[in-house]
């Protein structure tokens, strides 16, 4: 990254070299006063232009991972938040999801009869479809900022904790959408994914 301003400085370095040494040939009156002259004058301009542009593309550079980082940051923060949001809703809506297909079990064995498991957890879904469409809308938002997070990562933030979040969190929202197994295999597995989904929340807060 600061290679060309190290080369510049190596380069200024050497310059610097060439004016001390011709400078006390100068002194020394060794050569021609001219041609020592000349030298020095030459070496003087190299110098200052190599440190001059080399300190310059260093701060160019630094200005640059500055306002990358920035940038990071700001799609850092809005990410955070709207996964937040996101985690909420949708925990909401696997244990509603859980409650109703639990309570559809009961209703049934009271009645004396088999419960209709797909039924029950299709109409769960449908009375929580308003939440479960934010929530798959907010991922797809999700993806951008962290798209973007992806464009500017200079390594000064954590992008790999943020994408991994964002992974467990559509994995938790693609089983909630469209539950399967039955209400032990459902209950347990959702557990697990919120645990992921919580813990994968509190590396980016």
């Amino acid at each position: 990254m600061y290679t060309l301003s190290y080369v510049l400085y190596g380069i200024g370095g050497v310059a610097v070299l060439i004016l001390l040494g011709f400078t006390i040939a100068l002194f020394k009156k060794k050569g021609t006063t001219k041609t020592n002259k000349i030298a020095i004058i030459i070496s003087v301009l190299v110098a200052v232009a190599s440190f001059g542009y080399g300190g310059y593309h260093q701060y160019d550079i630094n200005q640059t991972i500055e306002a990358a980082d920035d940038e990071f940051a700001d799609n850092a923060d809005k990410f955070t938040k709207l996964y937040k949001e996101t985690y909420d809703d949708i925990e909401e809506v696997g244990n509603s999801i859980k409650d109703s297909w639990a309570k559809g079990i009961v209703d049934a064995a009271a009645d004396d009869e088999e419960a209709d498991i797909t039924s029950i957890v299709e109409e769960a879904l449908v009375d929580n479809q308003e939440n479960i469409d934010n929530s798959t809308t907010n991922i797809h938002k999700l993806k951008k900022y962290l798209d973007t997070m992806n464009d500017y990562d200079t390594g000064e933030y954590d992008y790999d904790a943020y994408n991994k979040a964002y992974k467990r969190l559509n994995s938790l929202i693609n089983y909630v959408s469209d539950p399967s197994g039955s209400l032990n295999s459902y209950s347990d597995k959702l557990d697990t994914l919120v645990s992921d989904v919580d813990n994968a929340y509190k590396d980016i807060e």
